[in-house]
């Protein structure tokens, strides 16, 4: 039997370069590092920031109060998303569903919560910031903004939380659980995040490279997706940015560096024969993930490697789904992807016909 390829139609971006496709592009294309001096109350050194983030006119002023900042960068990137796929998601009821993945989902608000309470008492915590101190609150929040009814679920799994819900969003359209599936993956900074990345030392002193060991580039932002069968997309006119040609994960036999290099390597090779025009890689500086992609480097030097997003925007920024992004954003037959973990699953996935 043959299956209706899943489709990529819809994309929003909210990236410390900027807000939209454009932004990005501009970014990628240019090379140009988008990080700057962390803000005094983030703590020091350097960071990829969204400082030019803007909800206006998206998120109604009462509502963004009451969010946090990884809410309120899935709910820009949604609308972007749902406009670049000329989709009313209202209309689409039950049919539409929401799958998200992050890093640090519900972490900021914890610590905007707990930290009045350790300083004044249960007087201090504020009831208004509780709801925000779950992982899912994002995908909460965007349920209700824009009427999704189907199924939902947000992954929290370290640097490929993503692109692990985006193998659930199929699922569900694989088998018509859903007709349209929202991918978001969302991530913010704060401050207890910066001392502990500083703590353990994986704060990079300057901009990062791949296999240098000396740590990585905190980022945030987020990025939506709209995921629907090729059928579907095609009965409604839409443009399809990209096809989801292969998707594989492998889990380390155990937690080590040889075991995670095997795993990653196992997912790649699952994909299939493979002749890419760009390879989009997870490798930032940090050892744990470098370590799985340098191997395949050396073993395929005639995958074109189109640089690395997580050097231009930042890490964290959207578990994984900036690598997803930065795959779509020129033309390309064949794009693989891999994205290493420093604990789980090794994804791999490759997407084809590529336009913009």
């Amino acid at each position: 039997m043959t299956l209706d390829p899943i489709v990529i139609t819809g994309m929003g971006l909210v990236l410390p370069c900027g807000d939209g496709i454009e932004a990005a592009r501009d970014s990628w294309t240019e090379g140009r590092p988008c990080f700057t001096e962390l803000p005094p109350a983030l703590g020091h050194g350097l960071g990829g920031v969204c400082t030019a983030f803007n909800p206006a006119g998206i998120i109604p002023p009462m509502t963004l109060r009451r969010l946090d900042r990884p809410s309120r960068y899935a709910w820009v990137a949604a609308h972007q998303a749902f406009a670049d796929a000329a989709l009313d998601p209202k209309a689409e009821g039950e049919d539409l569903a929401i799958a998200a993945g992050s890093v640090t989902g519900g972490s900021e608000a914890g610590e905007a919560f707990m930290k009045p309470y350790f300083d004044k008492g249960p007087e201090g915590a504020s009831p208004m910031v509780f709801p925000n101190c779950v992982a899912n609150a994002a995908s909460g929040h965007l349920a209700i903004a824009f009427g999704i009814k189907g199924p939902s679920a947000t992954l929290v799994d370290r640097e490929s939380a993503t692109l692990l819900a985006l193998d659930q969003g199929v699922r569900w359209l694989r088998p018509g659980m859903a007709r349209t599936v929202l991918l978001v993956g969302t991530d913010g900074l704060f401050p207890l995040l910066v001392d502990l990345l500083h703590g353990v030392r994986r704060f990079a002193p300057s901009l990062p490279r791949a296999g240098s060991a000396t740590g990585f580039l905190p980022g945030e932002g987020a990025q939506a997706f709209v995921l629907e069968s090729r059928s579907t997309a095609e009965a409604r006119g839409a443009r399809i940015r990209g096809e989801i040609a292969g998707f594989a994960t492998c889990a380390p036999a155990r937690e080590s560096a040889s075991a995670r290099r095997q795993a990653l390597a196992q997912a790649v090779q699952d994909l299939g024969p493979l002749a890419p025009d760009r390879w989009i890689g997870g490798a930032s500086g940090l050892t744990t993930l470098d370590d799985s992609e340098i191997p395949l480097a050396a073993a395929h030097p005639d995958w074109p490697a189109a640089g690395l997003p997580k050097l231009l925007w930042g890490e964290f920024c959207g578990s994984g789904s900036q690598l997803l992004a930065a795959a779509l954003l020129h033309p390309a037959k064949q794009v693989l992807i891999t994205s290493p973990s420093s604990g789980g699953p090794q994804v791999a996935m490759t997407l084809k016909n590529v336009v913009t």
